[in-house]
């Protein structure tokens, strides 16, 4: 076993000033929500605005034996941030940068931040190389930042579709986007964090401080001498792209533990994120092709020999999304009745599938790579004549308004049927599976939901054999078929070596697809080691599994 650094205790403070349930209800009423819809309730709500209140906080409800939900920007789609009861902590007015540190040997920077800070804010301040407070910051930070300032632009690459996700949210569901074929989730950038126990104490974890053992015992000592031990889950993770459940492999770094536990071990108060230097010029790209079979001919070429830039005629492949022939229809018909869908430009009508892609490159191979990009789109089927392409902002936001139509004209045309049909919700997988599987998901997808004759869309992340089959129920008793169906799938993604959730977490509304991909004994093995962190078990009650 390995220890970490003796955890911090936190500067002494008293909790902020709760909000009692009926003012919530009144007035913060979309804290009882996310984006899947799901509702809950909480008798007390509270916006810790440092780490000594957040501390407090989580010291006082283990005292009252308090359930606590915490809550990020609430864009999630699990109903992970929706409270089941008790109180609720917002990190809204913990949104700052705090400190930037460089990485001598390679030249990088990092950053580290309050949970609360959004995606769409850290990228403002990243772009203006300029952060609120900085002149607050200690002396090494104030003189790294001007390093910042005369370097190469960085970023943080990771990019969820909701760009107003918090970034204690995104690590707490290891939130990865479409560009996580090139760059991967969140957890590949987070070196550090800062995690608030229930009873209060901080513990101070770094990246390579504190590994489990081979056989999955732990070991982590908190302030005053008390130890936390445990053994991380036996159960076999896929090797796809993962978002489902406790991190688990032997002699794991202990900090991979926290990443994805969808705040049922600890709060964040601080995170600490490295950055990458952004490409000089991104090509983008929407290639629309006459059948199915030839966009996945073009996907299998443009991943091939993907190891790196220089192994690619395309370079550094960031992203590459798929829209099924059911998805173009779906848009046309939007745009044909002035729905989600009619601020795109018109398309191929002619089109049964169409692939996304996006490529970093310097401003000297911009010319190469456009050209074998356009010979490969040719060589499948596609007409570079009627290819999109983009290298500049104004360009680069068609396509991006293009990929964002199909989910928006999904919630539009969901919405209406709820309007008749209240309750109704679309169905949505999140099922990623290994290299070889993919087009037998999408098999399964066809033949299950073609039978069973529902209306569907297949669309998302192919380069990480990543698809979203969204159901769109036209009535009650096709959300209930639809439902059953959804489950038949889920069991042919683990039977394929796959997984049920490989963006999105688990969160409140997805714990029986848990259970099928590691069984009662995974499931009890999570709960053990929650019982290690929180003995009360009191953080983000509901998400994986119950209490």
């Amino acid at each position: 076993m390995n220890n970490c650094l003796i955890a911090k205790a936190a500067t002494a403070s008293s909790a902020p000033p709760f909000i009692e349930s009926a003012e919530i209800a009144e007035r913060h009423s979309a804290y009882l929500a996310d984006e899947s819809r799901f509702r809950g309730r909480a008798e007390r709500l509270a916006f810790p605005d440092s780490e000594a209140a957040l501390a407090a906080l989580m010291k006082a409800a283990s005292e009252a034996g308090a359930p606590v939900t915490l809550s990020g920007a609430r864009t999630g789609i699990t109903g992970g941030a929706v409270p089941a009861s008790g109180w609720l902590l917002g990190f809204e007015r913990m949104n700052r940068v705090l400190a930037m540190a460089e990485d001598s040997d390679t030249g990088s920077f990092r950053i580290v931040c309050q949970p609360g800070l959004t995606l769409e804010a850290l990228a403002r301040s990243l772009a203006r190389r300029n952060f609120e407070g900085s002149e607050q910051w200690p002396e090494a930070a104030r003189k790294t930042l001007e390093r910042f300032r005369a370097a190469r632009a960085f970023f943080l690459p990771p990019d969820p579709t909701e760009q107003s996700a918090s970034l204690g949210g995104m690590v707490a569901c290891n939130a990865s986007g479409a560009r996580s074929f090139g760059y991967g989730p969140v957890r590949a950038y987070v070196n550090r964090l800062r995690l608030a126990l229930i009873g209060g104490a901080v513990l101070d974890l770094r990246r390579g401080q504190a590994r489990a053992g081979e056989d999955g015992a732990f070991l982590l000592r908190l302030p005053g001498g008390a130890e936390r031990s445990g053994r991380i889950p036996s159960y076999c993770q896929p090797a796809v792209k993962n978002a489902a459940g406790y991190f688990a492999r032997p002699g794991m770094d202990l900090l991979d533990l926290f990443i994805g536990s969808e705040g049922t071990l600890a709060a964040f108060s601080e995170i600490e994120l490295s950055l990458e230097p952004a490409p000089e010029t991104i090509l983008g790209a929407i290639g629309f092709f006459p059948g199915e079979d030839d966009a996945l001919e073009f996907v299998r070429n443009a991943r091939k020999n993907h190891a790196g830039p220089d192994a690619n005629p395309l370079g550094r492949l960031l992203a590459i999304e798929y829209f099924d022939g059911r998805s173009l229809d779906l848009l046309r018909a939007q745009k044909a009745r002035q729905g989600g869908a009619s601020h795109i430009p018109a398309f191929p009508a002619s089109a049964r599938a169409a692939v996304y892609v996006e490529t970093g490159t310097s401003e000297a191979q911009l010319e190469d790579r456009a050209e074998a990009l356009m010979e490969m789109l040719q060589a499948s089927g596609s007409s570079p004549d009627e290819a999109w392409t983009a290298t500049t902002g104004r360009e680069t936001e068609i396509l991006k308004a293009f990929r964002h139509a199909l989910p928006e004209a999904v919630n539009q045309i969901i919405g209406e049927r709820a309007q008749a049909h209240p309750g109704l919700t679309k169905l949505g997988t999140d099922f990623a599976v290994p290299d070889g599987a993919v087009e037998d998901l999408i098999r399964a997808y066809r033949d299950t939901l073609d039978n069973a004759g529902l209306e569907y869309v297949l669309f998302g992340h192919l380069g990480d054999n990543h698809l979203h089959a969204n159901i769109l129920p036209r009535t009650p008793d096709e959300y209930s078929r639809g439902k059953a169906l959804y489950m038949d799938l889920a069991r042919k993604a683990v039977e394929l070596g796959g997984t049920v959730s490989a963006e999105h977490g688990i969160g409140k509304l997805k714990k029986e697809l848990l259970k099928i991909m590691y069984g009662v004994s995974g499931i009890d093995a999570m709960r053990a080691v929650k019982r290690v962190f929180d003995p009360q078990m009191l953080l983000n009650r509901g998400n994986l599994f119950d209490s």
